[in-house]
């Protein structure tokens, strides 16, 4: 109860202009680059490289979301092409996260999936996988659109996101699974502020919602990225995939960079593949707030910063 008031609130302050504007001044001396690995890809080069030199796989986000012009969305997609061809002249995997309003989806589906499409295939020219992250509620139902229509253009090479606080998400990812297109999918709890006619405002409720849809996928023979820091839900799947006896390409576990890094590494000596989401952007306030809204601890490390 008091963590979900602690989320509520912190993400209510953080949409006041007032509060954006002072952070942004601030920038990383609040400690963002403890949660975003730089403004630029050169920036965030050297943690993706730490990262699979310490046995960890990569995603890598360019942050922005909720472009609202065609301008803005067409500058957004040119820069998702440009990282992934530069992504290709390294030696890292590639493998990225891109949100559908930053290319055009929240304008109109036409724009999406045209962009999306050029980003695809891009993507499938350079050996790249593409999840298409999920959004906040308004963008639910154009996301898995987009998601089904590329899938039956032909892209083998995109994932998705289904948000465990959703009233709906069962429902469909029960959708997606009678479609046979063998789908893989990230698995959250959601951090985005919803109501509660379309989200679960009690911890325990989402939690349940989580491991009913994780093994409701994996039941179903879909890949399953587990993305959570919850360890008591971490431990219940684990006993499960044991008891499951599943192969490790079955499932990988994902989790977000400068958050529970021990965590990290102790999954990867247990044998399961961990893949860091790694954000990086001049857009990061968005992201950054909500990191600070799932724990306190994380806020608490912004103020040691602040008055250290």
């Amino acid at each position: 109860m008091w963590h979900d008031l602690y989320r509520k609130t912190l993400l209510g302050v953080a949409d006041a202009p007032f509060i954006e504007s002072v952070a942004k001044k601030q920038g990383m001396k609040i400690g963002v680059s403890r949660f975003v690995a730089g403004e630029t890809l050169e920036e965030a080069l050297p943690a993706l490289e730490k990262l699979e030199q310490s046995g960890l796989a990569i995603n890598l986000d360019l942050l922005g979301e909720f472009i609202s012009s065609e301008g803005g969305a067409e500058e957004m997609t040119l820069q998702i092409l440009d990282t992934l061809e530069r992504l290709e002249k390294t030696s890292l995997e590639r493998y990225m996260s891109v949100k559908p309003t930053q290319f055009g989806l929240g304008l109109s589906r036409d724009l999406g999936l045209k962009n999306a499409e050029r980003i695809l295939s891009k993507a499938q020219a350079v050996n790249a996988h593409i999840c298409l992250d999920m959004e906040n509620y308004p963008y639910l139902e154009p996301t898995l659109w987009l998601y089904q229509s590329l899938r039956e253009k032909g892209f083998a090479n995109v994932s998705t996101v289904l948000q465990s606080y959703l009233h709906r998400s069962m429902s469909d990812l029960k959708s997606l699974l009678e479609l046979d297109l063998k789908p893989t999918l990230r698995i959250v709890k959601g951090a985005y502020r919803e109501s509660p006619e379309v989200a679960f405002q009690d911890k325990a409720k989402v939690d349940a919602s989580y491991r009913e849809m994780v093994y409701a996928g994996l039941d179903a023979g879909a890949k399953i990225n587990i993305a959570t820091h919850d360890e008591g839900l971490i431990n219940e799947i684990k006993a499960y995939l044991r008891g499951a006896n599943l192969s490790k390409d079955h499932y990988e576990f994902q989790l977000l960079y400068g958050v529970k890094l021990g965590l990290q590494q102790s999954l990867a000596q247990e044998g399961h593949k961990v893949r860091i989401y790694v954000p990086y952007g001049k857009d990061w306030y968005g992201y950054f707030s909500r990191r600070l809204a799932e724990r306190p601890a994380n806020l608490m490390f912004v103020l040691r910063g602040l008055t250290g």
